[in-house]
């Protein structure tokens, strides 16, 4: 793994320098591809175009053009991630039931963080009461008043049994997804990007092949595997160890069972 690591890492320094010098000989030429994408290192990644062509591409993008779309399974969602969802809630804050649809999101510049009654045109504040300066001071609620609120906020903690933690402005909640949740995935984290995902991407070449994306970067992501369990993972080890020692062949995925994220990948998201 260390080799192929390094060598990828060779071919994609070596490329971006053709690049360079490439630069002083021939004119700039603009280009939109599509396809998939082969191989990423750092700023580095190496595609291969809907026609077939291969290209090693460096990515010199805001963060405002770029878009990662995808879907991924409950237990990908973790702390420090920014979530949006729709659920019933008490008087009290506390939710009614587990919530079905969650999208994972990369806040924007004015995007408002905290609870929303659904039925409010203007947004009667917090769920709790003391929205912003500017908001009308909402009604207060009875305890066993049941109400749906939209929520934009923080996933500060996950627990043991995978309810979330959320912060959304001054309100602070705990939620549980179903276990069947629909999970949307909408960010604009490079480190997210993984061999096999599709692409569309805006940028310039001098020489064709090698090239630099800077304008619009849309990027079609595999679904997200929850992390496996600690305690699963020891007893697949020791049930393959043992497989092992008897000559057997290895037991064979569970089905839908597919490859689990890379070490840090929900850590990426959670940094946004």
């Amino acid at each position: 793994m260390r080799r192929t690591s390094t060598f990828l890492t060779v071919l994609l320094t070596l490329s971006a320098t053709s690049v360079l010098l490439a630069q002083g000989a021939k004119q700039r030429e603009k280009f939109t591809l599509k396809g998939d994408i082969v191989a990423i290192q750092g700023p580095l990644m190496q595609a291969k175009a809907a026609d077939g062509t291969q290209w090693l591409l460096k990515m010199e993008i805001k963060p405002q053009d770029m878009e990662l779309t995808g879907t991924a399974e409950p237990g990908w969602v973790a702390a420090g991630m920014f979530v949006t969802f729709t659920g019933k809630f008490d008087g009290r804050g506390n939710s009614q039931e587990p919530i079905t649809e969650v999208t994972v999101f990369t806040p924007r510049e004015g995007t408002p963080l905290g609870v929303t009654e659904e039925e409010s045109l203007g947004g009667l504040g917090n769920l709790f009461g003391g929205g912003g300066e500017d908001s009308p001071k909402p009604r207060k609620k009875a305890a066993d008043e049941i109400s749906t609120y939209s929520v934009n906020g923080r996933v500060s903690g996950v627990s043991r049994d995978g309810k979330l933690s959320v912060i959304a402005g001054s309100t602070r909640m705990t939620v549980e997804l179903a276990e069947d949740a629909e999970v949307k995935v909408v960010v604009s984290d490079p480190r997210l990007i993984r061999p096999g995902d599709k692409f569309e991407a805006d940028g310039w070449y001098y020489q064709k092949g090698q090239g630099v994306i800077s304008g619009k970067f849309m990027v079609e992501a595999q679904p997200f595997t929850a992390p496996e369990d600690p305690k699963k993972a020891r007893m697949r080890a020791r049930e393959e160890a043992e497989r092992a020692r008897r000559g057997e062949e290895p037991a064979a995925p569970a089905e839908g069972e597919g490859a689990k994220p890379a070490e840090g990948e929900g850590a990426a998201a959670a940094e946004q």
